[in-house]
Parts: C-alpha cells; structure tokens; sequence
C-alpha cells in the first residue's frame, strides 16, 4: 500500500516525529465550532460528502498530529491537527473497533489505530509542553513554510490576497484573526475533505494565536 511519506523536510524547525501508526480518519466539521470562531460562512462544510473513512499513517510529532493518505483512496492528500488545537483527545472505541476522537474548536477527527492508550498519553504529555505563551511561536513559523501544512493549505497559500495578509503579520503589522479569516475564506468546493481540514486547523491555529496575550515570536523551535 502506498502511503505519501512524511520526510524530515516536512518538519517545521524544531519539530521530531515521536510516533507513527496505520490508522484510517474521519473527519466531521461541527456547526456550533464554526459559529464559535466566527466562521459561519464555512456552514456548507458540515455534513460534507465524505464521512468515508480515509486510509493512511498517522504521526504525532511534539507540535501536531500530521495524517497523510495512501493513494489508493478517493480521498488523498495530507492534514495537519496543531496540538495548541486539541481540546481533548479520548478512547471512542466500540464494539472491536479500536479508534480515538481528537476534538478541536471546529473538527473532530476520528482515527481507528492500535496501540490506543500509549498513542493518548503520548498525545496528553505533548500537549502539556504547550502553554498560550507558545501558541503565536508555533503559528510563526508555520506561516514562514505554509507548504507544510498539506495539500489544501499549499493551495490556499497561492492565493494572492492571503499572502498579502501573511506578509503583514510576518512583519508584525498585521493581525492574526484577519490572517484566519483569508485563510478560512479560500476554503471551496475545489477542497477534498482532507484539504479543508488542514485548511480550517490552520485558521484555528492563527486565532488562537491572536488569543496569545505574550504574543512572543521566533521561540517555538525551543519549546519541545
């Protein structure tokens, strides 16, 4: 089975893979996580066509889980959840099949994997090397390599009007929620529901970045 591997040049500064599994995702988009962040424009991507289960590998690295699909799916390409993100990752496992439920301010991800309570506390001890100091860091420098964070945010980031945005805040002129606001707004029909998830976690990336009151820059490659 192919399956798109995640290479070292993948990795943003800083960043190792600690774990590695065969899982399959799901991925639901949540009304109410949308109203939350002010993104109700993106109401159409709930219930979109593809509660498919999506064949692949799941890495957790010490910034975020990176899922890439085989290519033998309908559904391809790569997503990225940042842990700053997670809100609580738990055991929805049923019957005998094995998975965990990743929900973020928008999404839940459900991932059926093996190794289930290693992979939890795994995720929960890396999550806890993240205080809201670090989160505008992490968005730092994903916004320096945005070719990074998967196919739909590679997309994403040809767009013109995006850049302009990205370009500010690099400069430290420009502000997170309208960096996540055109990030969010690019998200269409031309999407698969893999590109739009990593789309939508890198919106919610930024605005809690813009949440970050120490707004510290350029440390994150220290924090693991």
């Amino acid at each position: 089975m192919a399956i798109a591997p995640f290479k070292p040049e993948d990795l943003l500064p800083g960043e190792g893979i600690i774990l590695r599994k065969n899982a399959n995702a799901v991925i639901d988009v949540r009304q109410a996580g949308l109203s939350r962040f002010a993104f109700d424009d993106l109401m159409w991507l709930v219930g979109m066509r593809n509660k498919e289960a999506i064949g692949g590998r799941l890495y957790l690295t010490n910034y975020r889980l990176v899922f890439t699909s085989h290519r033998f799916n309908r559904v391809r390409g790569s997503f990225s959840i940042f842990l700053p993100c997670v809100e609580e990752v738990r055991d929805s496992s049923f019957a005998a099949t094995r998975q965990i439920t990743v929900h973020t301010g928008t999404q839940d991800f459900t991932f059926v994997v093996w190794g289930i309570q290693r992979l939890l506390e795994t995720v929960d001890e890396c999550r806890a090397e993240f205080d809201a100091a670090y989160v505008a860091d992490l968005a730092a420098m994903a916004l320096a390599e945005p070719w990074k964070l998967g196919g739909g945010f590679r997309i994403a980031a040809l767009n013109e009007r995006l850049n302009i945005a990205l370009s500010t805040l690099r400069r430290g002129t420009g502000d997170y929620a309208t960096a996540a606001a055109s990030v969010a707004g690019l998200i269409d029909s031309r999407f698969n529901p893999a590109e739009a998830a990593g789309t939508l976690q890198a919106a919610e990336l930024l605005l809690r970045a813009g949440q970050d009151p120490a707004g510290r820059q350029g440390q994150a490659g220290d924090h693991r």
